[in-house]
């Protein structure tokens, strides 16, 4: 009998786990504290239908211009999408630690177009399974300045800064580089900065409807 009870036990456990994880896929922050919410897309992500992930919630979209020193091959069609679904629309770089800073700002100019209302260009800095290289903070800040210089150049305005924790955590960039920046935190805010953020990744992995795979959705602060 206490064999069957501990049996029955773990199947309402993974039951329930199989919900939670179900759940959090569509999880979003409520729209009463964040109206303003959107996601941010790439080539690996698939095929985007822009006008349903309008409808769907989605206010703007970041698109992946660039990833180290490579150009993502689905950036003109996801940012002519997005704008033509009415989303307003922003580019991002995926900087790499492994590549050098000056190829990595030829391979974002030559991706992305110069247009005046389109939300700040951003720079994402995390950590990649494929780069082992952990350079001085100083190192790390001189190419970020060295990147953002010609960058925000181009666009005409500030980039904001997708910083991950770990990133954070191993180089401190937001205490040295002023600039606004985007936190990520799955389900609860984040407070790891040295500043408070404007934008917020809240869930890495949402699917709903438009979007072939789960896209990364972030809110804007109020």
């Amino acid at each position: 009998m206490r064999f069957k009870s501990i049996l029955v036990a773990l199947a309402v456990l993974a039951l329930v786990a199989l919900f939670a994880w179900r759940w959090s896929f569509g999880w979003t922050p409520e729209r009463a504290r964040f109206p303003v919410q959107g996601l941010t897309v790439s080539a690996a992500d698939g095929t985007v239908d822009w006008p349903t992930a309008r409808a769907r919630g989605a206010d703007f979209a970041y698109v992946t211009a660039s990833q180290g020193t490579q150009r993502d091959a689905a950036f003109e069609t996801n940012w002519n999408g997005a704008h033509s679904a009415g989303l307003r629309q922003g580019a991002l770089h995926v900087f790499s630690l492994c590549e050098p800073t000056a190829d990595q700002v030829t391979a974002y100019l030559t991706t992305v177009p110069r247009a005046a209302d389109a939300l700040p260009a951003t720079l994402a800095l995390d950590f990649s399974e494929d780069c082992a290289t952990r350079p001085t903070r100083a190192q790390v800040l001189t190419a970020i300045r060295g990147f953002l210089a010609p960058a925000e150049y181009h666009d005409g305005r500030p980039m904001m800064l997708r910083i991950s924790p770990a990133f954070e955590d191993e180089y401190r960039i937001s205490a040295a580089i002023v600039r606004p920046l985007w936190a990520q935190r799955r389900f609860f805010e984040p407070a790891y900065l040295a500043q408070p953020w404007r934008m917020w990744q809240a869930n890495p992995a949402r699917r709903f409807d438009g979007v072939a795979r789960p896209v990364a959705w972030s809110v804007a602060a109020q």
